[in-house]
């Protein structure tokens, strides 16, 4: 069972640094959103990070909305020292109205692929409830290879709130039979559609960076 275990987790950790945000929420969030970008508006995000378990990569996240309601993505991670490469395409929806006090839901279905596995698929479902004072509150819950005997699931949670030109968040996420992962990030401005940001997390005593950055079109 551990040697299947292993690959399962290093599947799991380069899908999360493709997973793809949505307008609002976004870099440099791990846990995503129950938002969409509008029609004909899309997103394009870059990051570094160094892991947990100490790797490095580089991963490249853009998003359009084709259609109202329904966001389109795709992301590809590459681990610099190893050249281990993780490529992902979703559909992301929202399934009901965005209420700027108040809840709602969306859905993602995807499917992924990292060098030396199989493609696997995988589901989250997604709540957002934000408050005119207290920010925004994120949760994910889903599975991961959901066709399969293989199945794992998958959780997040995640608070984030505007701090003037700043806005700063802290959240949870991980899956089964494994530690979470702890962070707190921060984003802003430099530009009116440019986005810098970073983070800093923690899981079973290791340490995780990203800094990033989004472009909004």
């Amino acid at each position: 069972m551990k040697t299947r275990a292993r690959p399962f987790r290093a599947f799991f950790l380069m899908l999360g640094l493709c997973v793809i945000s949505s307008a609002q929420a976004g870099r440099p969030l791990t846990v995503d959103d129950a938002n969409v970008n509008e029609v004909g508006e899309g997103h394009a995000e870059g990051w570094w990070t160094r892991s947990p378990d100490g790797s490095r990569s580089w991963t490249v996240a853009p998003a359009y909305a084709p259609v109202k309601n329904m966001e389109l993505g795709a992301g590809l991670s590459r681990q610099q020292r190893t050249g281990l490469e993780t490529l992902n395409v979703q559909a992301k929806l929202r399934l009901t109205p965005l209420l700027e006090n108040g809840c709602n839901l969306g859905a993602v279905v995807g499917t992924a692929r990292t060098t030396g596995e199989n493609t696997k698929g995988y589901v989250n479902a997604l709540l957002t409830c934000n408050h005119t004072t207290l920010g925004s509150l994120h949760t994910n819950l889903g599975a991961l290879d959901f066709a399969s005997g293989q199945r794992i699931g998958t959780w997040g949670l995640a608070w984030e709130r505007a701090y003037g030109e700043v806005t700063a968040h802290v959240e949870a996420y991980g899956q089964q039979q494994d530690k979470p992962v702890w962070a707190a990030g921060m984003r802003f401005n430099i530009l009116p559609k440019l986005q810098l940001d970073a983070s800093v997390g923690r899981q079973a005593r290791h340490n995780m960076v990203t800094l990033g950055s989004k472009w909004m079109f």
